[in-house]
């Protein structure tokens, strides 16, 4: 099974899995096959419900290729900080500006991939993520 297959396995949980090194102790994200820093192939996933951290950039897309996110433009996505140290590509819900304290979680899209919404940790927004959350950009 590839990294990206256990991830979408916890997200499956709505757990948000990251890579930890045995070897250096690092935290990575995306999953890789290898440490990012040491090279060492020791990585182990630990599973949480969600982690903190923090909106370092914010931007609204107006306009996707991807079928499933046209119907729900515009959609807000940033960068986020992870208190662990790696940095995410993720969807913004309501109140998340850069500087604001996030609680990142994650849940598959509806092809099976993992995707990342991030909320305020403190009074989260009542509204669910955005609805194209359910798919994952193109690259």
């Amino acid at each position: 099974m590839n990294a990206m297959q256990h991830m979408a396995e916890y997200a499956s949980r709505n757990q948000l899995a990251l890579q930890h090194c045995a070897a250096c102790n690092t935290v990575q994200y995306p999953p890789r096959e290898l440490c990012c820093t040491c090279l060492a192939d020791q990585l182990q996933w630990r599973a949480s419900d969600a982690e903190g951290g923090e909106v370092l950039a914010g931007t609204l897309l107006h306009h996707s290729h991807e079928h499933a996110f046209r119907d729900t433009l515009p959609l807000r996505v940033g960068l986020v900080r992870l208190d662990p140290g790696p940095t995410v590509v993720c969807f913004l819900t309501a109140g998340c500006d850069a500087g604001t304290p996030v609680r990142v979680t994650a849940r598959n899209d509806a092809a099976g991939r993992p995707v990342l919404t991030a909320m305020p940790s403190a009074n989260p927004p009542v509204e669910d993520p955005p609805r194209a959350a359910t798919a994952t950009p193109s690259r």
